[in-house]
């Protein structure tokens, strides 16, 4: 709600200069905000708090790599991806396979084979 406010009182201050753009992230003057910003935010976040600097496209990948592999349904990988396809693009995109996704893989496997 607070940002929707700070929104408001940006429209006003700018007047005429303002542009109804329809877009969420936006600038002051309601244009289309580029998100090279954002990325440059977190890495100074990073810096401040002293924590290994990772990409934000990194760590959005390793979300959703960790709730693929804890078992969110694709429909649900696909919404929190920003994704409408059901979830089979979002997961081919966005999901990456590690060991720890191999050895559960093979314990499958194992039990299925001779358990």
């Amino acid at each position: 709600m607070a940002f929707q406010t700070l929104q408001k009182k940006e429209r006003l201050k700018a007047g005429k200069a303002y542009v109804d753009s329809g877009y969420v992230l936006i600038n002051e003057l309601g244009q289309p905000q580029r998100t090279d910003w954002l990325r440059r935010w977190v890495y100074e976040v990073m810096a401040k708090v002293d924590v290994r600097k990772v990409r934000p496209y990194d760590a959005r990948h390793a979300c959703l790599t960790y709730l693929a592999g804890a078992g969110v349904p694709d429909v649900v990988l696909a919404a929190w991806a920003g994704r409408a396809d059901g979830g089979t693009l979002a997961k081919r995109v966005y999901v990456h396979s590690d060991s720890s996704h191999l050895k559960v893989a093979a314990e499958h496997l194992e039990s299925g084979l001779f358990g």
